[in-house]
């Protein structure tokens, strides 16, 4: 083999090789210094970081298509049926183009619905933590450690609960009561427990009321608000475990199901 026929050969295969090897290279850049945690909270560059992943395939697509010799006027074939081409794949990918549009359209306004890390629910989905955004769908990871993934014209057209945008988080605390109980007294217990925890960052005298006259009892319902939504479920177990204690050492009776039974000889 002559020096000519192998430069010929490295040419070749720089040429076709090339392109893709440095598409890599840049992709891997990219993931690598535009992560979602330097992302945070900037959900338009995230999208943004997706299209131009994009781009960077396409093209080395093109380029190294357009060394091929019956391909070498590739650039100007591309430019000249673009509108063609726009048609046709606006009619093949509706709906990837619509989740795509929809991600967009998202991340460019300025009160973002939501961002990467935090809480929401969309729709009847369940509720979990967004993970990422690309331009075809959004990534929730719930509490079962179960991904779902959501397209974005479903979430932009569904109702979405952010519950990490809430500097605080309230659940109520529900407790039944016996009919004949004193009620201050079950009040005035239900406030201290709950006050005195040491995640409650709620008002100074606690919330709490007569929620329903039932069946069996009276429920009482107070509120249990925390900084952050993580710490408010273990909050709430620790003030009904609690409440149950010094409801016992009260001589405050929680009422229960019970069925009185006549033997007839």
């Amino acid at each position: 083999m002559t020096s000519a026929e192998i430069r010929d050969v490295v040419f070749k295969v720089v040429s076709y090789v090339g392109p893709f090897v440095l598409a890599i290279i840049a992709d891997k850049l990219i993931v690598k210094f535009l992560n979602n945690t330097r992302l945070r909270g900037k959900l338009h560059l995230i999208l943004l970081r997706s299209l131009i992943r994009v781009g960077i395939w396409v093209g080395a697509i093109i380029v190294s298509v357009s060394f091929l010799p019956n391909y070498s006027r590739t650039w100007e074939t591309v430019i000249a049926s673009s509108g063609i081409l726009a048609v046709v794949l606006g009619l093949a990918a509706q709906s990837t183009l619509a989740n795509v549009f929809s991600g967009i359209a998202m991340s460019a306004t300025q009160n973002r619905p939501f961002d990467i890390g935090d809480r929401i629910q969309v729709g009847d989905a369940e509720p979990g933590y967004v993970m990422d955004v690309t331009l075809r769908h959004v990534m929730v990871r719930t509490y079962q450690n179960e991904v779902i993934y959501i397209p974005n014209s479903l979430v932009s057209s569904s109702k979405i609960v952010n519950f990490t945008k809430m500097t605080e988080y309230s659940y109520p605390v529900v407790v039944s009561v016996a009919y004949g109980t004193d009620l201050e007294k079950a009040i005035a217990v239900m406030k201290e427990v709950i006050s005195s925890h040491p995640k409650y960052a709620g008002e100074v005298d606690v919330p709490v009321l007569c929620r329903e006259l039932g069946d069996s009892g009276i429920m009482l319902r107070g509120m249990m608000t925390t900084r952050l939504f993580g710490d408010n479920p273990t909050a709430c177990s620790d003030c009904r475990i609690a409440i149950h204690k010094r409801f016992r050492e009260e001589g405050i009776e929680i009422p229960y199901p019970r069925m009185d039974v006549t033997m007839r000889s």
